[in-house]
């Protein structure tokens, strides 16, 4: 996992190559004014862009990827994101889908961290690092606006 933002001048050191140019695209557009839904970047790598509520983590599942990479931007509000730190254990998953390239569990996320994202903030998560998105911060909902990058793993 990384964490940074694109406010943040050396964002892009020691970043993949092709995160970095992501980034760079993402701070020539207008957040705040892109539409919800599908946005394609080019031909490998699309975006979506959400306004969900964030929720009590208990309430939600923990997903991870096994092609993909996502770049988790927040746009509007504040939201917590449930981080596994070690390699999951499959079995408690779901089934992968690979059409849309996730799997879900409903069991709680071993050797946990949360994350805590502000406007502008990125979190990369890479395959196999689970992670549980639009989580409560200070037990506060709120409508939240966010975009998630899905970029190809073999591009990296």
């Amino acid at each position: 996992m990384i964490i940074s933002s694109l406010t943040n001048p050396n964002f892009k050191v020691g970043l993949p190559n092709v995160i970095a140019q992501v980034c760079d695209y993402l701070n020539t557009l207008d957040l705040n004014a892109l539409e919800v839904g599908r946005h394609e970047i080019n031909e490998q790598i699309y975006m979506n862009v959400m306004e969900p509520e964030t929720a009590e983590p208990s309430s939600k599942k923990a997903e991870l990827h096994h092609d993909y990479l996502d770049i988790q931007v927040l746009i509007q509000g504040t939201e917590n994101i449930e981080v596994g730190a070690t390699y999951p254990d499959l079995a408690s998953y779901e089934d992968y889908n690979e059409a849309d390239d996730y799997q879900l569990t409903p069991a709680e996320i071993e050797n946990k961290f949360t994350v805590t994202l502000t406007p502008n903030m990125f979190a990369v998560f890479y395959p196999y690092e689970p992670h549980k998105p639009c989580c409560l911060v200070n037990g506060k909902a709120e409508k939240i606006k966010k975009l998630v990058v899905k970029v190809p793993v073999s591009l990296i």
